[in-house]
């Protein structure tokens, strides 16, 4: 079937359209392209001037303050200051066994009492002798360091009775490395 002629004269008269979206697509990235040219010119001759203009007065204050300060006065300030560096490590990674000494008192019975408290940092080992009233008191301290979730093991080495009536006794306890990293690194 043949189209009429008024459809065809208008056909041929209109122009032919098409879809919007790439002209827009188009616009769009133009913009993008324009802002991004004007946000790095404006990075490269505005705002780079003035950081350079910034460091070069520092760097002017930093020149002037080394040419008051005598050089000996510079070394001494340098050494100084690494040496406090240095302490501060040290420190760091040193165990406080004043701390040490607080847990073990708040972790011990009324009945024992110790004679040797000798702690090794290396291998996180505490030895302790001492003595106890009753072979129950030992028995409760044993299991109250047991339940210490800083404690690993226990390695009892000895436990005799004295002739005072008390019993006399020697043992290991193995603490954790995490118990001294979390309990003992800060004040």
């Amino acid at each position: 079937m043949a189209l009429p002629e008024q459809v065809v004269d208008r056909l041929s008269r209109e122009p032919v359209h098409t879809p919007g979206w790439s002209g827009q697509l188009l616009m769009f990235a133009a913009t993008i392209f324009f802002i991004s040219v004007g946000v790095y010119l404006g990075l490269m001759f505005g705002y780079k001037p003035y950081l350079n203009s910034k460091i070069s007065g520092l760097d002017a204050q930093i020149q002037k303050f080394t040419q008051e300060i005598p050089l000996s006065d510079q070394e001494q300030l340098i050494s100084f200051y690494s040496q406090l560096s240095n302490l501060g490590g040290i420190l760091q990674k040193h165990v406080i066994s004043s701390a040490l000494f607080d847990w073990l008192e708040k972790n011990t019975s009324a009945n024992i009492y110790y004679t040797r408290f000798n702690f090794s940092p290396g291998t996180n080992q505490l030895a302790l002798t001492g003595a106890a009233k009753t072979t129950n008191d030992f028995i409760q301290q044993l299991q109250a360091f047991q339940n210490e979730s800083a404690v690993e093991r226990i390695n009892v080495n000895s436990l005799n009775v004295s002739s005072n009536g008390t019993w006399q006794f020697d043992f290991v306890l193995f603490f954790t490395r995490s118990f001294f990293n979390q309990s003992f690194s800060s004040p």
